[in-house]
């Protein structure tokens, strides 16, 4: 084997540059005062603020952001090596660091979303569809507002409709796979007839099923988002007796729903969930070896804590469930977004809302004082506290409080590596990490 040793003052052999730590262009990417001037290039020079709405980093599968810039949408997917030699595909546009720009309503993954964006388009169809009268229908002269509520790029966009002339209004989900949309449709159907023998709990009736297109319609309905709830109840005088109130309300909405029978085969297996949070934990460890070790040793002792626990319950989960899936009205709790609707362990719902609490403990919003006087971190805990009693109470059963313990440290899990996938040099994984190990300390405690 022989070495040749470059001479001073001859230059080193040409070559293509370095490429990138994956991690470093997502971290670029992030940046919206470097994006801002790419991303006016991108959609013809238009001078404008550039906000990050959103991202996701996944190493080595996927790293997305949606922007906002000029008042428009955009979706940027970070490029491979390989990617980055393509062809243009005449819609987006690639600008540093190798990120391929979609304009919104375009997305790659959802094809019909602007078909579905389109009120020309979807007002008359939809018209035809719903099973309620609407203005103009059959007549040619339906016209339709819209107002986008909420993009989640290549997933889902949720869109609110309104036709002239008429008071109602309505929510409408276009999905990218029209089999999970009829999926939910059948369970909305379903959850939303037991929930009408509720005492407390309601969910918003399906009206219509666009199959091709892979769109749910429902009904709007009124009501106090309870995240807001929860924050008035922080910074007004009087608000955390109203938001206790609405906490047992929610716990007890909760254990209705538990008591339904199954509205879907869907089963969702925590042993698959710990099974990911190791293969992502080690995704992690490339660009942050110390979180990556931190949640891969978090995903074992989660193994290792789960044996001696009672059995769980399988049954109806709702598979999100936090304060901002529920609108309160006078009397009832309704529960919205049931894209994650399954059979399951039954305490992971419940676990997955005290993780919530717990993650806004942790934020800037649980320091100081309510103006009753309650530190604002006491009155979160406060108000878990009497969610979780309505629900055990309303259910007759606390034996599987451990095991409700043993899901939040889950949901913390959870939440950790959705938290760095979002945005890699917060320290908010690593605190979730830390209450997660907390949960699984405290597991044979009483609330």
């Amino acid at each position: 084997m022989s070495t040749r040793v470059r001479r001073p003052g001859h230059p080193a052999p040409a070559g293509p540059p370095p490429v990138r730590p994956e991690s470093d262009r997502f971290a670029e990417a992030l940046r919206p005062r470097q994006m801002g001037p790419r991303l006016a290039d991108a959609v013809g020079g238009t001078a404008g603020t550039c906000h990050v709405l959103d991202a996701k980093l996944e190493p080595g599968v996927r790293a997305t952001v949606l922007y906002e810039y000029a008042g428009r949408l955009l979706r940027g997917d970070l490029l491979s090596e390989a990617e980055l030699g393509g062809r243009e595909d005449g819609v987006s546009s690639v600008v540093a660091p190798g990120i391929r720009i979609s304009a919104f309503p375009h997305d790659p993954e959802m094809p019909y979303l602007a078909w579905v964006t389109d009120p020309a388009r979807l007002g008359p169809v939809l018209a035809e569809t719903l099973q309620e009268p609407v203005p103009g229908r059959g007549h040619g002269g339906v016209r339709c507002h819209m107002t986008l509520l909420r993009y989640r790029p290549g997933k889902r966009a949720t869109l609110r409709v309104t036709f002239v002339g008429s008071p109602n209004a309505y929510v409408a989900k276009a999905y990218h796979d029209p089999a999970k949309a009829a999926a939910v449709a059948g369970e909305a159907a379903a959850l939303s007839g037991h929930a009408d023998g509720c005492a407390t709990l309601r969910v918003p009736r399906t009206v219509a099923h666009l199959r091709p297109q892979g769109l749910v319609v429902q009904r709007a309905v009124r009501g106090v988002p309870l995240d807001a709830l929860l924050g008035r109840s922080l910074s007004t005088a009087g608000g955390l007796r109203v938001a206790t109130e609405a906490m047992a309300r929610v716990g007890r909405a909760l254990a209705e729903l538990h008591d339904m029978p199954p509205a879907t085969t869907r089963r969702r297996s925590v042993d698959a969930e710990l099974d990911r949070f190791g293969v992502r934990a080690a995704g992690v460890a490339g660009p942050d070896p110390w979180l990556g070790d931190a949640l891969a040793r978090l995903a074992e002792r989660l193994r290792e804590t789960r044996a001696p626990l009672a059995g769980a319950v399988p049954g109806t989960v709702h598979g999100d469930c936090k304060p901002s899936q529920f609108l309160l009205d006078s009397r009832h709790a309704l529960l919205l977004d049931l894209d994650h609707v399954g059979v399951s362990d039954q305490a992971t719902d419940v676990g997955t809302f005290l993780a919530t609490l717990r993650q806004l403990s942790l934020r800037q919003l649980s320091f100081g004082r309510t103006p009753d006087g309650t530190s604002r971190s006491g009155a979160l805990s406060a108000l878990a506290a009497s969610f979780l009693r309505s629900y055990l109470e309303t259910r007759g059963d606390d034996t599987h409080l451990p095991r409700i313990r043993w899901q939040e440290a889950v949901a913390l899990e959870r939440k950790a590596l959705r938290a760095w996938a979002r945005a890699p040099g917060s320290p908010m994984a690593a605190h979730l990490v830390r209450e997660a190990n907390r949960c699984l300390d405290r597991l044979t405690q009483t609330p």
